[in-house]
């Protein structure tokens, strides 16, 4: 369990299906996502928590993270992919599946967190994120948490009938982190 102010970070379970199902088929929520009007399979909610078990095995360390308040209502999810252990590299993914939790603090609580445990636990250099162009409210938070634009993926996205700008946002380890000696391993590397 990793430990927020306002939230917990834990493993996904397979016993999180259903929420994470009810979040991936709901299309208003999903296009802040970038993926709208998609129809998920209870089958395809199994396999991806599969993976990402697969890859928590793989690299010792959670590859998706569930949010809980404090009160234990699961609330979000946070999906890490795209690792890149030779640039100590991760793309983070981030939802807040529980519409009255917006506005209260919980997503920059939970980025907060994800990063702050990237950089001082797993050894991470730099942590990554996507959003389509018309998401002020996630950029805000992006930029609140010290994340810099750093290209816009012009025309990538097609939703509600149109294509759309991808802004690609990235977040350097403080000056002050530990860089690894040579030969020195890193989270999950053998």
């Amino acid at each position: 369990m990793i430990r927020g102010e306002l939230v917990n970070l834990r493993a996904v379970e397979r016993a999180d299906a259903p929420v994470i199902y009810c979040w991936f088929n709901d299309a208003d929520l999903m296009r802040y996502w970038g993926i709208p009007d998609s129809t998920v399979s209870s089958n395809e909610i199994q396999r991806r928590i599969e993976g990402w078990l697969d890859e928590e095995t793989r690299l010792g360390r959670p590859a998706c993270l569930l949010v809980e308040s404090l009160e234990g209502e699961t609330v979000g999810l946070v999906v890490l992919s795209e690792y890149r252990p030779d640039h100590r590299s991760v793309a983070l993914s981030l939802l807040i599946g529980e519409r009255a939790r917006w506005g209260q603090g919980i997503g920059g609580d939970v980025l907060r967190t994800v990063v702050d445990t990237c950089f001082a636990s797993w050894n991470l250099h730099r942590v990554w994120l996507r959003t389509e162009a018309f998401n002020e409210r996630a950029q805000r938070l992006y930029r609140r948490h010290g994340f810099v634009q750093e290209a816009t993926l012009r025309d990538a996205t097609y939703l509600d009938g149109a294509y759309h700008d991808v802004l690609v946002f990235g977040l350097l380890a403080p000056d002050d982190a530990e860089v690894p000696e040579p030969g020195q391993t890193t989270m999950g590397e053998a």
